[in-house]
């Protein structure tokens, strides 16, 4: 099991009960949830984590432009942690702006985000050793 602390940005209730509690209880994740960027920036200010996990779309900007906005030297005292965006949308699309936003992996909602999610949970897992 992991003690792997993540911080999820979803903006949809159901997905985020689900994600949150079947990381936590099946894969042993450490699973804190907020649904702005702007909360996932405030986050990332006071409590260390190990990975970001972001879905695409979000109330007020997209999970590309959070990632930009901590990646690299955009944001000054934001952490240097693996970021996944969380996506329902086509990915091949968005690949070239994600890396470019300093996305590490994708996950999809459609395929991944359900029953025991362990391809998710294995996505988060290896970007976090990779990036260690």
């Amino acid at each position: 099991m992991s003690s792997y602390t993540v911080l999820l940005v979803e903006d949809s209730d159901f997905l985020t009960t689900h994600v949150s509690d079947t990381l936590q209880t099946v894969h042993g994740f450490d699973v804190e949830t907020v649904a702005t960027a702007p909360e996932a920036r405030s986050a990332l200010e006071e409590t260390g984590y190990d990975c970001l996990i972001s879905s695409y779309e979000l109330l007020e900007e997209s999970g590309l432009d959070l990632a930009a906005s901590i990646n690299g030297d955009a944001t000054p005292g934001m952490p240097d942690i693996p970021f996944i965006l969380f996506t329902g949308n086509p990915l091949e699309p968005l690949v070239e702006d994600a890396l470019e936003a300093g996305v590490t992996a994708f996950v999809s909602k459609s395929n991944h985000a359900t029953g025991e999610m362990n391809v998710f949970a294995n996505r988060i897992r290896l970007a976090i050793e990779a990036h260690r």
